[in-house]
């Protein structure tokens, strides 16, 4: 297990932002990760509009994950159409 610092961007409207951030938080739990932190960074402009979307909902994690699932992960991750972008940056 490795440390990892994830940030998720999520669509703004709260409905799809509730899904998109349960559908991470479910997926990342059935791949045994362990959240040591969690924090919501709220809405931000962002600086050039990702997917049409010109603001979007900041969450950072803190987490313990098996390195050799992470690609996997992202993959599944990338199916999502509610996250708009995310960052996986291995910190020990």
């Amino acid at each position: 297990m490795r440390k990892y610092e994830a940030t998720f961007i999520f669509r703004v409207e709260e409905d799809k932002m509730s899904k998109a951030k349960e559908f991470v938080k479910n997926l990342l739990e059935s791949k045994s990760a362990k959240f040591l932190k969690e924090e919501d960074r709220g809405d931000q402009v962002l600086a050039y509009e990702i997917k049409k979307q010109p603001k979007g909902r900041y969450f950072f994690y803190e987490l313990e994950f098996d390195p050799s699932k992470l690609n996997e992960t992202e993959k599944e991750i990338r199916m999502n159409s509610d996250v708009l972008k995310f960052l996986f940056v291995n910190i020990g």
